[in-house]
């Protein structure tokens, strides 16, 4: 770890922290009122999350002030950046893929049980402990109405909700343990660029940088502009629109098979994606859209074979999953020798290269990912798991994580979306769900709940972690006080998530006047297991083969990567741009022209021009994530549906 005594109270001060702290409870409840309530953006899918820059540009503003007339109060770069890691942080667990899907996961059984008698073969085989089961507090979270602070609303919250915060510190205990053990490896000797904290860590550390370009303001007033106009036609239909979002769909102009069943392929020109995939190494940015396009083909070229009949064909969802445990395989197996010295380290094996910081990250990391691990094998076990199916839960899970966290980190793309290759999906297609209900119909069942960690990873933490480190280390900032400052935020944001939920929930009701989703959310869960419970479907072996392929192909790539210099496919596109959802389908079009101008740029112009034209790209994010969020804030803020400019 490093460790400049000269920088750690300049960066990582009390001070930032607590601000950090303060500003969790509100940045969660406008992101659960944004996304949960009023659906007006989903800021928590992006990598860079639209709210919490937002904030940052706010705060960068107010410091320049500060600098100008106070200087001795101003915030440093390190300070402003540990602020923007603890709310990104929080805002991940708050986010729409993780606390916002297990909250109703965990109420919505009982309360259609109630309402309807569904779900009779799932409750026996569903803990007590980890559901809310009173008929006063649901029809509170599903009608509305009422207070959150009534102790008949939230009472038999609180058992459940206590076990899940330990179960979510646990999962996050690895999570960090892992970052931690992989942190150098990847910053220090592979050299990755983490592409997404070009952003804000310009605002951060050279704001007067972007405000003095001419291009940023043009940029920034580009963005801002067609955003503003946009989010007037919504308001007010008379006054025109500029359609830059879902303009067209090329599957309309395909209406019979073999063509249509390619699937949705949206046209959309989104700003702040342009911008940010500026950034992304040439030849990712290449294999991302590229490999969308080989997806495509590969369903038309299926349903030309006659294959559109067989239920999964081509398993385009497995091969992805298959790709992204390669993806975490080959990271650790470059990172061996790395992982070896840390374990050499926590045993106590001396050398003159060995620094007291190394022991600490050692034993740290060994530490959360041993006891973090056997909480979470516990906890499903006394739940009643079996031990094997549990095993295999975390390590398709974990493998996952590692594969978003790299990807994250090497290509830096707008989102990463997993949906469909969830851990738990993946073991009912290898084994079945009729084998599984058969041998422990507790397995299957918890699945239901377990779904609410693992749905997609678009607002994954782990990713945040890691992504902290690295400010750590190009700022040359004490990794153990930005450690400390994380798990504040962590635990802090898990507390102030489920708080923003149950209140707005017990507000709105779930049912009646929310327009987010959290019960279609928790009718996703328990439907898929009553269907696994009660019509399985067949076991056959194609989904293991496909896995094996996507495994395999991202092995070739590797090793045809590592062989031939001019090799231009990359794993981390052929896995990203598999999967239908948030990902590629709103933004290959965005990737393309951002990788098509790079390329122009650096083929005509070289660095000389390169260089100039990145203040730019950043205006294009900063503009659309600004007049965005203005947006967000007017629809919380009035009670409207406002235009958003990154839909879903």
């Amino acid at each position: 770890m490093e460790h400049d005594s000269s920088n750690v109270p300049k960066g990582i001060t009390f001070r930032c922290i607590i601000i950090g702290l303060v500003l969790t409870p509100v940045t969660i409840m406008f992101l659960v009122s944004t996304e949960v309530m009023w659906q007006s953006g989903y800021p928590s899918i992006l990598s860079l999350m639209y709210h919490v820059v937002f904030i940052l540009v706010w705060l960068v503003l107010f410091n320049l002030l500060l600098k100008r007339y106070k200087p001795e109060w101003a915030l440093s770069p390190g300070e402003l950046l540990v602020i923007y890691t603890m709310l990104s942080i929080g805002s991940a667990l708050a986010g729409h893929d993780m606390l916002q899907v297990l909250t109703p996961s965990i109420s919505h059984l009982y309360h259609h049980y109630h309402l309807t008698g569904r779900f009779d073969e799932i409750i026996p085989h569903v803990p007590e402990w980890l559901v809310v089961q009173d008929r006063t507090a649901l029809d509170s979270a599903y009608g509305g109405q009422e207070s959150m602070f009534d102790p008949r609303n939230y009472r038999p919250w609180l058992l459940p909700l206590a076990w899940w915060t330990g179960f979510v510190i646990a999962l996050c205990a690895v999570m960090w343990g892992l970052n931690l053990l992989l942190r150098k490896q990847w910053t220090e000797n592979e050299k990755l660029s983490y592409p997404i904290l070009q952003v804000p860590m310009l605002l951060a550390d050279a704001p007067m940088k972007l405000l003095r370009s001419k291009a940023f303001w043009i940029a920034f007033s580009i963005a801002a502009g067609i955003n503003f106009l946009n989010g007037l036609n919504v308001l007010y239909p008379t006054i025109p629109g500029i359609p830059i979002v879902q303009v067209t769909d090329i599957q309309n102009y395909f209406p019979e098979r073999p063509w249509s069943d390619m699937g949705s392929m949206p046209v959309s020109f989104y700003p702040f994606a342009i911008g940010m995939c500026f950034f992304m190494p040439l030849d990712l940015a290449f294999s991302s859209w590229f490999f969308y396009l080989f997806w495509k083909v590969q369903r038309v070229l299926a349903s030309h074979m006659g294959m559109h009949g067989m239920p999964g064909f081509p398993y385009v969802e497995e091969q992805v999953a298959g790709g992204y445990y390669a993806i975490a395989l080959i990271a650790l197996w470059f990172g061996r020798s790395h992982i070896r010295r840390t374990f050499e380290v926590l045993v106590g094996r001396e050398s003159e290269t060995i620094t007291p910081y190394d022991r600490i990250e050692s034993r740290l990391s060994f530490g959360l990912m041993g006891a973090g691990g056997l909480f979470l094998v516990w906890f499903c076990l006394h739940a009643g798991m079996s031990l094997g199916i549990t095993l295999m839960f975390f390590l398709l899970y974990y493998l996952v994580a590692i594969g978003v966290t790299r990807i994250r980190a090497e290509l830096g793309p707008p989102t990463v979306d997993t949906y469909g290759i969830s851990p738990h999906l993946q073991i009912i297609r290898i084994f079945g769900a009729g084998e599984l209900t058969r041998a422990n119909e507790t397995n299957v069942a918890m699945f239901g709940l377990l779904s609410g960690i693992c749905r997609t990873s678009r607002t994954h933490p782990m990713p945040h972690g890691l992504e902290g480190f690295r400010i750590a280390e190009r700022l040359k900032l004490d990794n153990v006080r930005y450690f400390i400052a994380m798990w504040v935020a962590i635990i802090a944001g898990i507390i102030c998530s489920f708080g923003a939920m149950l209140f707005v929930l017990n507000k709105y009701g779930a049912s009646a006047q929310i327009l987010g989703i959290p019960e279609p959310l928790g009718e996703e869960a328990w439907s898929r297991v009553q269907m696994w419970m009660t019509a399985p479907e067949r076991w056959h072996a194609a989904p293991i083969w496909a896995i094996a392929i996507g495994m395999l192909s991202v092995l070739g790539m590797t090793l045809l990567r590592s062989s031939l210099t001019w090799w231009p496919f990359m794993p981390a596109g052929y896995v990203m741009s598999g999967v239908r959802g948030a990902s590629m389908d709103l933004l290959w079009m965005s990737v393309f022209i951002a990788w098509l101008v790079k390329l122009l740029l650096l083929k005509y112009g070289g660095p000389n021009l390169y260089r100039p034209a990145v203040p730019f790209f950043i205006g294009l994010v900063l503009g659309d994530f600004m007049m965005g969020s203005f947006w967000n804030l007017y629809g919380t803020l009035f009670g409207v549906r406002v235009y958003h400019f990154w839909p879903y």
